[in-house]
């Protein structure tokens, strides 16, 4: 398995090897720079690859493994709830089960090695883990919201770290931090208003401060980078599903803030609703802008009557409902969907693709050099969930019985 250098090529020539060599062959997009009255650095990309694009810069990342199992002899290869995924250089690959409450470590062709953390309250034992962070290929970081706490493993799973949460919060699954300085983030927020549950009908606003806490593992010091008052108006709409439970209706193709942290100082920020993406410095001081000539696509009749027709099929008496929200939908669609750092320190930056559609990323240097498009030849079993590790993507699908299966897709 290869390394790849941070380079101008990295996408645009060595992923184009996971091209069918039929491609037609195209020049690499062309990037207009010019200096802000700031000192940063504008980068203007005119004509980036369209999402449906074939040639030397955009690669489909496709499944070259596949493992698990609905029933068989080894019970190893059942996976009850998949959390998170973890690789090393070597290609071992690591998969936590909530619901089993382990860590398996399995070969690079899929097959089982070792247990190395079990349930349990003793050093190396968890409860209820949501997530895995591998740090240089030799510890691995354990999110267990059970124990509100945060340990590291090495790779026999003997526990040679720990830490209290800085962020008493937790989601679906971990989407912790570590930066090169040796600090774990987590982002939060603050709000002077009340939260009340069920939330009010129709239009309500919120206003909040935006935080990206931190722990430092030298010190032991905790501090934050604050990043101002945000707000948002939101649109709720109440009805209760066949089984008597409360549901709420919001509005798709909302545009939000996005800052993720880059981990080798400051931070990725942009608003989805345009291709402009910035870098920014822990001050708040911007470094690097990002741009495409990418406009926003229509709401159509049929994205409408597409969400009325999903929230219809398991609730129909929500028909009503779902029609008066569909109508508060925006005129236009984000442009952007996430972005996320890799562990070669490249921004992917994911556009909003049509419904039914492939996953579609550009990818960027810290200096914004266009390095390459990827399009996913597959669908994870959450969009939003997997990992780029080693020149590989690492996430889950599910069969048409919903049983998960660990997946590798290679990008060279």
């Amino acid at each position: 398995m290869r390394r790849n250098p941070m380079s101008r090529v990295l996408l645009s020539s060595v992923l184009a090897a996971a091209v069918s060599s039929s491609v037609t062959e195209s020049a690499a997009p062309q990037a207009l720079r010019e200096t802000l009255p700031n000192g940063a650095l504008l980068v203007r990309y005119p004509n980036l690859p369209a999402m449906d694009a074939v040639g030397p810069d955009v690669a489909e990342a496709r499944v070259d493994l596949k493992f698990g199992s609905l029933e068989g002899d080894d019970p190893n290869l059942l996976f009850g709830d998949i959390r998170g995924i973890q690789a090393t250089g070597d290609g071992t690959i690591y998969v936590l089960d909530y619901q089993a409450a382990e860590v398996r470590a399995f070969d690079s062709d899929g097959r089982y090695l070792r247990t190395i953390v079990r349930e349990g309250e003793g050093p190396g034992e968890i409860t209820r883990a949501n997530g895995i962070i591998l740090s240089g290929d030799t510890l691995l970081w354990i999110h267990d919201h059970g124990k509100w706490r945060i340990i590291g493993v090495d790779l026999t799973g003997e526990q040679l770290r720990q830490f209290n949460k800085p962020v008493l919060s937790y989601g679906a699954i971990w989407r912790g931090v570590f930066d090169n300085r040796g600090r774990y983030w987590r982002g939060e927020s603050h709000s002077d208003e009340e939260s009340p549950y069920p939330p009010p009908q129709g239009w309500s606003s919120s206003k909040w401060r935006a935080y990206y806490k931190y722990f430092d593992l030298s010190s032991g010091a905790v501090d934050s980078v604050y990043f101002g008052e945000r707000s948002a108006r939101s649109y709720y709409h109440h009805y209760r599903d066949s089984s008597g439970r409360l549901r709420f209706l919001t509005p798709d193709f909302g545009a939000y803030e996005v800052t993720v942290v880059n981990p080798s100082g400051g931070f990725w920020r942009a608003n989805t609703a345009a291709y402009r993406i910035s870098r920014t410095g822990l001050g708040g001081d911007t470094l690097v802008v990002i741009e495409a000539g990418l406009s926003a696509q229509p709401v159509t009749d049929e994205d409408r009557s597409a969400y009325v027709d999903e929230i219809v099929k398991d609730s129909p008496e929500a028909r009503r409902a779902a029609e008066a929200v569909a109508d508060l939908m925006p005129d236009v669609k984000p442009v952007l969907a996430r972005m996320f750092v890799d562990d070669e320190g490249r921004l992917w930056v994911q556009r909003l693709t049509p419904a039914g559609a492939p996953a579609f990323f550009d990818t960027y240097s810290e200096d914004g050099d266009y390095l390459g498009s990827v399009r996913f030849a597959f669908t994870p079993a959450f969009s939003e969930y997997f990992w780029v590790q080693h020149g590989n993507i690492y996430t889950w699908v599910v069969d048409e019985m919903d049983v998960p299966y660990v997946v590798r897709a290679s990008l060279f």
